[in-house]
């Protein structure tokens, strides 16, 4: 009679397929994806269309999905633009020598920025979209300012500071980029102070591009600001 023998594993043999994963691996993985959960909910918070529910929530999923995670519309094109935005830089400088204060010529500063992604494709600079924003802010601070005209004149200067006050954060904002922009341009100067003007220059139709004479392409001014005091260091 044969008997065959059975083969016995060893009993201290680790189990075939694995055990649990590791304390810190199962950790890991639950922090991931809290972190994926968070984005995913904020994103949908955040690009959903306007709604009483949205009003409520959408403070904290902004302030998560901006300034690192927001969409950036210059990626699409649905029609082509009609005119270029053009912004005017001067500075306030104080001579070294004579302690005197002189005032810069207006130097277009956006077209150059405009450009400048094309300098480095890999990973292009997100200026253009921050000069964009400037550009947003001017047009509606004109927009509102302009119908003061229609107030009492014993209005008009309530009604400006209150949109002032509501545009304090836009100017602020102004106020610490064109200080780089002018430390950039004036870079020994002693600056103590700054100063934009918007404008708009509309395209030439490609219909009116080789007419002989060449149309002009004139410039509408938007907004002036006032002059606004330096900010040292942000240049750095």
């Amino acid at each position: 009679m044969r008997v065959l023998a059975r083969s016995r594993e060893p009993e201290d043999a680790p189990p075939v397929g694995g055990g649990a994963l590791p304390l810190n691996v199962r950790i890991s993985a639950l922090i991931a994806l809290a972190a994926v959960a968070v984005y995913c909910l904020c994103c949908l918070v955040y690009n959903a269309p306007a709604s009483p529910a949205k009003d409520r929530i959408k403070r904290p999923a902004t302030a998560f999905m901006e300034p690192y995670f927001w969409q950036d519309w210059q990626l699409f094109g649905p029609t082509p633009g009609t005119n270029n935005d053009l912004i005017y830089l001067r500075a306030r400088m104080k001579l070294s020598d004579s302690g005197r204060v002189v005032e810069s010529s207006p130097v277009e500063i956006e077209q150059a920025i405009d450009r400048s992604p094309h300098d480095f494709p890999v990973n292009p600079t997100k200026l253009p979209g921050v000069l964009l924003a400037f550009d947003a802010a001017a047009n509606r601070y004109a927009g509102v300012a302009n119908k003061f005209k229609k107030l009492p004149a014993a209005r008009r200067d309530a009604a400006r500071r209150l949109l002032d006050k509501q545009f304090s954060a836009d100017f602020e904002e102004m106020r610490r980029f064109f200080s780089v922009q002018a430390k950039t341009l004036y870079p020994d100067a002693q600056i103590i102070a700054v100063q934009a003007t918007f404008k708009n220059r509309a395209i030439i139709p490609f219909s009116e591009r080789y007419e002989v004479p060449r149309p002009k392409e004139r410039a509408q001014g938007i907004l002036a600001t006032s002059w606004m005091d330096y900010v040292p260091g942000v240049a750095q």
